[in-house]
């Protein structure tokens, strides 16, 4: 499990934690539109059962992108917050081991399907030789007639339950050998009718991505009963084509009378492929004996479609929950409406994480320097190449700059394991660290930059531009709303947690002890539980702040960019925090 990324890890736990509860909500809608529909033609229910599946997959999959991508939680339909609910109730060492526990199913049921296939390919090879020229003919003028080009290939096989399609670019009818003795020529005709009619649907394939899905989504019984009644519906499908090939229904519902009869003994079952005999028998017989569809009466569809339409709108919330950058703010309560008029920054955001909620926002859609916050960002680039912690890096001239662009930190000729350069990049913000970290990453400093844009990109920071990594650039330039995502998306690595909320840290350089101090004076101070900080100050930028506290048991993230000086930032940060202390006691009271 070390070799995924954290994000990674943590975006996968929660897209499948949260498809329990929204794989149920739309099972029990297919399951009511199902219901209404059950006079219906079969491919209607067919697609809508095909339409469910994919949603299955769709759903957990795009939670897991948007996650990763924004690192941000956002209110769902009913205003659930998606990614800090009931996942953050688990041990935050949960994620990593559930995680490993689905791989490992996922592997499981891979290899089932893979057996599955193996079996395929080896009962149409082991049998090549075995044909019978006269049902061979029917076969082919059965696909001239449905205009099937690919070939079909027919196989006699001594020790199979029922007549069997596998393949699809180039299929093959497995036939047991015992019906041709077994069944008259009429009905055998009906069965390899109905196998073809498979064959025309491309519905091995189609059963094959089910069995993909079903590995994927093992855990999850809606989808096994999805994939049930995907099958079910599949062979009326093919019993109507089929019959309708004949001409005469009857003959193949007795067909499937007989089969259904005949004893299979100790032959193979294998679950990929096509075969007659699959489905509810008597039903398909019964539909067959008396074929006709009645069309759902709109009284029972209305209400049905409805409570799916909206249990789907429920479990697709996510999709369309905006980015906390985007959301609209929630009527704040009166401490921090009070406290709007005062906020000296001239770009300030406040939220609350656990609800998603902006509680307070000035200016936070404008563009601004950010100076050293850049560092976060160049953080997380750095790590998510995963590097070795312990690996000595150099300080070297080059990154103490030249006369045009002088950094000061560390001194040149130091040699640090890299966890504690990570460190002191966040702590103290020591720029020659952090162009050491940028020049150290694998590639180069290009390679650096390049994967600088790509981070950029996944975190969705539309308003955000990094042209070097320690934020001495003017040039560096972003907004309050997409430093909060990139807060938020920080906070989940350890590295940059902790190393942003260390008071101060002392470290041993050529023999000498020198302690570096966090450049938040506020980190380590009593009453200030900070989850992340990180400061910023060039003239252009101004004093910049971003933090993560917990207040009162919630958790907030605090933006505040281009204040013109400590004291105004100070002030900012202290009248926050206070307005925060007066909601939780008001909430209590």
């Amino acid at each position: 499990m070390s070799d995924l990324p954290l994000g990674v890890v943590d975006a996968l736990g929660h897209a499948l934690l949260h498809f329990v509860w929204k794989g149920a909500l739309l099972g029990m809608a297919t399951a009511v539109l199902l219901r209404s529909l059950r006079h219906g033609r079969p491919q209607t229910r067919y697609a809508l059962l095909l339409g469910a599946l994919m949603l299955c997959v769709a759903i957990p999959a795009l939670d897991a992108y948007r996650y990763l991508g924004t690192g941000a939680a956002a209110p769902d339909a009913w205003g659930v917050r998606n990614w800090d609910g009931w996942p953050a109730a688990f041990p935050s060492g949960f994620m990593p081991w559930l995680v490993a526990a689905w791989l490992l199913g996922v592997v499981a049921m891979s290899i089932r399907l893979a057996s599955g296939l193996l079996w395929v390919a080896r009962a149409a090879a082991c049998h090549r030789g075995r044909e019978d020229a006269k049902w061979q003919t029917h076969v082919l003028r059965m696909a001239a007639h449905w205009g099937i080009r690919r070939h079909i290939s027919l196989r006699i096989v001594p020790r199979l339950e029922r007549p069997l399609t596998v393949g699809w670019w180039r299929p093959v009818i497995l036939l047991p050998a015992a019906l041709l003795t077994q069944m008259p020529a009429p009905l055998l005709e009906a069965l390899l009718a109905h196998e073809v009619a498979h064959i025309r649907r491309f519905d091995y394939l189609f059963n094959l991505l089910q069995v993909a899905v079903e590995a994927l989504l093992f855990y999850h019984p809606v989808v096994w009963w999805l994939s049930r009644e995907i099958r079910i519906e599949r062979e009326k499908i093919a019993d109507e084509l089929a019959a309708s090939y004949l001409g005469e229904p009857r003959r193949l519902a007795l067909a499937l009378e007989q089969l259904s009869h005949l004893d299979p003994g100790s032959a193979p079952t294998p679950f990929l492929g096509q075969f007659a005999g699959r489905g509810e028998l008597s039903d398909r017989i019964r539909q067959l004996v008396r074929p006709g569809h009645r069309s759902p009466h709109w009284r029972a569809v209305v209400p049905a479609a409805t409570f799916a339409v909206l249990a789907a709108g429920v479990a697709l919330g996510t999709l369309r929950a905006e980015p906390v950058h985007d959301a609209v703010a929630h009527a704040p309560d009166d401490a921090i409406k009070a406290l709007g008029g005062s906020i000296r920054s001239n770009h300030a955001l406040l939220i609350d994480d656990s609800s998603g909620s902006v509680l307070l926002q000035k200016n936070a859609s404008e563009v601004a320097p950010v100076a050293s916050l850049t560092k976060l960002v160049t953080a997380m680039v750095v790590l998510d190449a995963r590097p070795n912690m312990e690996a000595m890096v150099s300080i070297d001239a080059i990154d103490a700059g030249g006369a045009d662009r002088e950094r000061v930190g560390i001194p040149v000729g130091t040699n640090l394991p890299f966890r504690e350069v990570v460190r002191l990049a966040l702590m103290s913000s020591d720029n020659r660290a952090t162009y050491a970290l940028a020049r150290r990453y694998p590639g180069g400093m290009a390679a650096f930059e390049a994967a600088l844009r790509a981070k950029i990109s996944a975190l969705g920071l539309a308003h955000t531009s990094l042209s070097e990594p320690t934020g001495l650039s003017a040039r560096n330039t972003s907004t309050a709303a997409d430093m909060a995502v990139v807060a938020l998306a920080a906070s989940r690595y350890p590295a940059i947690a902790q190393g942003t909320t260390i008071a101060a840290d002392t470290i041993d350089i050529d023999g000498r002890k020198i302690e570096y101090r966090n450049t938040n004076p506020l980190v380590g101070q009593r009453g200030w539980d900070i989850q992340l900080s990180k400061t910023g100050f060039i003239n252009a930028a101004g004093r910049c702040l971003v933090m993560r506290l917990r207040s009162s048991g919630r958790s907030f993230t605090m933006v505040l960019l281009n204040s013109s000086g400590t004291a105004a930032l100070a002030e900012d940060t202290t009248n926050i925090r206070n307005a925060l202390q007066g909601i939780a006691a008001g909430h209590r009271a």
